[in-house]
């Protein structure tokens, strides 16, 4: 008896100390890009959403996040305003970028989570490889932004986008 309770006690706690919803810092997170073909860099900052991370058990992990695009930064502000408009992410009718997570799994060197990428008002199925240390998920991914309807490029190829998602916690 004195055992089985003992063991019970100890998996509540290893599951409480793996198992936490945390709080995004949206201040600090930030989404890097580079179109490479284009070679444009820049970021998007105000990361918001929900995440539940769950070590032990990843098919109990979810993630739910937005990328205000408004906060799009080239370091062009005229490019910055085209990049806002109609014919890109036309933000006033599509303002966040949003990853709906559907699954995670583990391999030896990062995490792989799996979920719906919507952009305007595409969605595609996308994989984002991530580490979590001292409070800070860094996942990376590519797209493609023939895939969103962006920026139609003649082949796939030339409208690849590297993407670097640099999320802390509280």
């Amino acid at each position: 008896m004195k055992k089985t309770l003992l063991i019970a006690i100890l998996s509540c706690l290893i599951s409480s100390v793996f198992t936490q919803d945390f709080k995004i810092n949206s201040a600090e997170s930030v989404v890097e890009f580079n179109y490479v073909s284009e070679e444009a860099v820049g970021t998007i900052k105000g990361v918001s959403g929900k995440i539940h991370f769950d070590v032990t058990t990843p098919l109990a992990s979810y993630f739910e996040v937005n990328a205000d695009i408004k906060s799009i930064n080239t370091s062009n502000k005229t490019r910055d305003k085209h990049l806002n408009a109609a014919d890109f992410f036309y933000t006033e009718k599509h303002p966040y970028i949003s990853f709906k997570s559907e699954s995670l799994s583990v391999n030896e060197k990062n995490f792989i989570l799996v979920g719906a990428l919507s952009i305007k008002e595409i969605s595609k199925k996308e994989e984002i490889k991530f580490t979590y240390e001292n409070k800070v998920f860094v996942g990376r991914m590519v797209i493609y932004s023939n895939d969103y309807g962006i920026k139609e490029q003649k082949t796939r190829e030339k409208s690849k986008i590297l993407v670097k998602i640099t999320v802390p916690i509280f």
